[in-house]
């Protein structure tokens, strides 16, 4: 069972997801009706990815098919990819893109577990620490160019840097798992995709990959601007 301490992160970190949307798609000059469209939309994905790890879906899901969760996420990250427009509208300033990455450290939580004995050294070390390198590379690039436009190295270190972690923590979360991938953890099978530490692979992680895509689409537009 996982720590009340672990429960409370997860779920005050979820709002996160709408308070980021919003200002995002406020800030570009989205119409009311965008944003409604894209609340629900998000809404509903809450809606399934709490039920399924709420009550044990995803767990036998994942069980007859580890790949599930990286369909899952390439599915977001293509609807983000098409749904760029829609979000960013008339264009919308990096430093609210990167800012989404300052709620990577909750990926502590993982380190916390660890200590519990509730989760792998083999995931929750990795995917813990890397968590907490993203977010402390993204405020490191918004304080050290607070004033100023953020250059095109540093919104590309702040994507490959999360997106690199995201790699490492679904690496050795199919393989630490109980599944027909399973290589390391034995003795201590992996339950993050448990509630409710299971929001954050399921719900979490793939709207922060759909903030690294709505960046580097808003570097591009920029880019586009400036030739």
């Amino acid at each position: 069972m996982f720590s009340p301490i672990s429960e409370a992160i997860v779920l005050f970190s979820v709002p996160a997801v709408y308070w980021h949307l919003l200002w995002v798609m406020t800030a570009g000059g989205a119409t009311v009706r965008a944003r409604i469209v894209m609340s629900a939309l998000v809404i509903l994905w809450t809606a399934i990815a709490y039920t399924h790890v709420r009550y044990g879906f995803g767990v036998a899901v994942i069980g007859e098919s580890p790949a599930v969760p990286a369909v899952v996420l390439a599915v977001v990250a293509l609807l983000a990819f098409l749904l760029r427009n829609v979000v960013l509208g008339d264009g919308v300033p990096q430093r609210l893109l990167i800012a989404l990455q300052l709620f990577r450290p909750i990926g502590l939580v993982f380190v916390l577990e660890n200590a519990r004995g509730t989760l792998p050294w083999t995931f929750a070390q990795p995917a813990g620490w890397g968590d907490l390198l993203a977010g402390i590379v993204a405020a490191g690039v918004l304080i050290r160019y607070w004033d100023q436009t953020i250059p095109t190295r540093a919104i590309i270190l702040v994507a490959v840097v999360g997106l690199l972690d995201f790699a490492s923590a679904f690496f050795f979360g199919f393989t630490s798992a109980a599944s027909p991938l399973q290589l390391f953890a034995f003795d201590n099978p992996n339950r993050v995709i448990e509630y409710p530490l299971g929001l954050i692979p399921v719900f979490l992680v793939p709207y922060a990959v759909a903030a690294h895509i709505w960046s580097l689409a808003q570097l591009a537009r920029d880019r586009r601007a400036a030739r």
